[in-house]
């Protein structure tokens, strides 16, 4: 910050009857050496005062900032660390006679990176534009153990790693809700925070196994066996073989092992 004069007084030993002071004796020197300590004093504390409603204002702009980010982003139990830039030069050194104010110059924030606020003091009116960042620290749903390819994942496979937020933390889970039921793309190690390129819904149906295939016509509720020609997740269509008239159907997978009939292929 750049410093501004001050009217500094310094309480200096006064002159005895014989005209020489009391105690030592103090030289020019001495006295312009004290005017300058005592200078530098007042202006560190001025300095402090005011870097402590910077630090103030810009905590209560991103507490605010990070309880809308949390909600809308469903984030548990975040917390932030933050940085202030130097001031511009030119800025005010003396603090503010009321609450500092911060406001974003930006529109959106995406919870890290640097941004530009505007601090401005009412009384006596100024503002200045400065730099300020902050680190969030979420919880995020990691593995606890080794989960394998394919393997389908529960809740006593996760648990909670805390994590800085980025770029990259867009695709983790904030809740092992989210992730229990899932299963994985690859082997996962243990310790390791999940994303949701790692994952995928599990495989309700298999090619080559028996399902059953559900037809429902109003009131009317059929079932019959058959085989899967396709690999199937939830809610998605297959290629199912009747067992027992050898008909070729598609069928929407709704379960593990199940199908409902969408429509025969003529001629099969």
């Amino acid at each position: 910050m750049k410093l501004t004069e001050q009217s500094v007084t310094v309480r200096l030993p006064l002159p005895g009857p014989d005209g020489q002071s009391g105690g030592s004796a103090v030289s020019p020197a001495g006295v312009l050496c004290a005017l300058l300590l005592a200078l530098a004093c007042s202006n560190a504390t001025a300095d402090e005062a005011l870097d402590r409603q910077v630090d103030q204002a810009v905590h209560q702009y991103f507490t605010q900032q990070l309880a809308d980010k949390a909600a809308e982003e469903g984030w548990q139990n975040p917390r932030f660390t933050q940085k202030v830039f130097a001031l511009p030069d030119g800025a005010p050194t003396g603090p503010c006679e009321q609450r500092l104010q911060a406001r974003g110059i930006e529109q959106h924030w995406s919870g890290y990176g640097r941004l530009r606020l505007t601090l401005a003091c009412p009384a006596p009116a100024w503002s200045v534009d400065v730099t300020v960042q902050a680190t969030v620290y979420i919880q995020a749903v990691m593995a606890t153990r080794v989960i394998e390819r394919e393997q389908l994942i529960t809740s006593a496979m996760l648990g909670y790693q805390e994590v800085a937020v980025s770029r990259q933390s867009s695709g983790y889970f904030n809740r092992i809700d989210q992730v229990a039921g899932l299963s994985a793309k690859r082997r996962t190690r243990s310790q390791q925070v999940l994303s949701r390129d790692m994952l995928v819904e599990p495989w309700q149906v298999r090619r080559g196994e028996r399902v059953t295939v559900v037809a429902n016509h109003g009131d009317i509720h059929a079932s019959t066996e058959g085989e899967a020609l396709q690999d199937g997740h939830m809610g998605m269509l297959i290629r199912v073989r009747n067992t027992a008239s050898g008909k070729v159907i598609e069928a929407r997978v709704i379960g593990r092992a199940r199908v409902t009939s969408i429509l025969e292929r003529p001629g099969k």
